[in-house]
């Protein structure tokens, strides 16, 4: 490594930027506005980058899974896409520590993950600006796609919720009783699950718990559906 950011990220990323300022704007965060007014953070490009892994992450399962159902390609998309599964990227390759912050930036466990992630979408979008979808696809692919456990064990219908939530940058679900029926050793319990205000599902069971698991499994089928 040269122990210059700019060089060490083209060295990371196997690709050399033809337009230098795209690559150091992807690399600063907004904290640094108050070393540099003048200097472009990451955001602008971290809500293009997200459309563009989004794209290309679809085109892939797709292609890797081609009898695949919808609502199981989603929900491999899903665990690909969400910041959590961005964030091990993101620090596995560095970029966390070549990120410009402020002197006022709080460097929590919690910050230092959520940059690394932005920084990976933020990255993909100057590499798509800088010279279209191919160059991006073969980082994405190469750094994310085939590195990440898209398989294995589906967790539960309100984890599978919450990460669809967090991945489509919505609101995390809420969830309501709104009814209680039968003796009390043997109730029947109605849950409502809203999200952004919304009801999402409805689910009954014996259990507080199996209610709400119910109600988002209902949930996660009108949302499938809709993809």
């Amino acid at each position: 490594m040269t122990g210059d950011p700019l060089s060490e990220a083209e060295e990371i990323l196997k690709y050399s930027f033809r337009n230098i300022d795209l690559l150091e704007a992807a690399l600063t965060h907004s904290s640094f506005k108050s070393e540099d007014s003048t200097c472009k953070d990451y955001e602008r490009l971290e809500f293009l980058g997200d459309a563009v892994l989004e794209l290309v992450t679809r085109e892939y399962l797709l292609s890797e899974y081609p009898d695949e159902s919808e609502g199981d390609l989603t929900r491999r998309k899903i665990k690909l896409v969400q910041k959590s599964n961005l964030s091990i990227h993101g620090r596995r390759l560095g970029f966390d520590r070549l990120v410009r912050v402020g002197k006022g930036f709080i460097n929590s466990g919690s910050a230092v993950e959520s940059i690394a992630a932005d920084v990976i979408e933020s990255l993909i979008a100057a590499i798509y600006v800088d010279s279209g979808l191919k160059s991006a696809r073969g980082f994405i692919t190469r750094e994310i796609l085939k590195l990440s456990n898209d398989s294995g064990p589906q967790p539960d219908a309100r984890s599978r919720l919450q990460e669809y939530c967090q991945a489509e940058g919505s609101n995390l679900p809420e969830y309501r009783i709104t009814n209680r029926c039968g003796p009390d050793h043997n109730p029947v319990f109605t849950v409502t699950v809203n999200i952004a205000g919304k009801e999402a599902g409805t689910g009954t069971g014996r259990t507080r718990k199996a209610a709400r698991e119910m109600a988002a499994e209902k949930a996660l089928e009108k949302l499938e559906r809709k993809v």
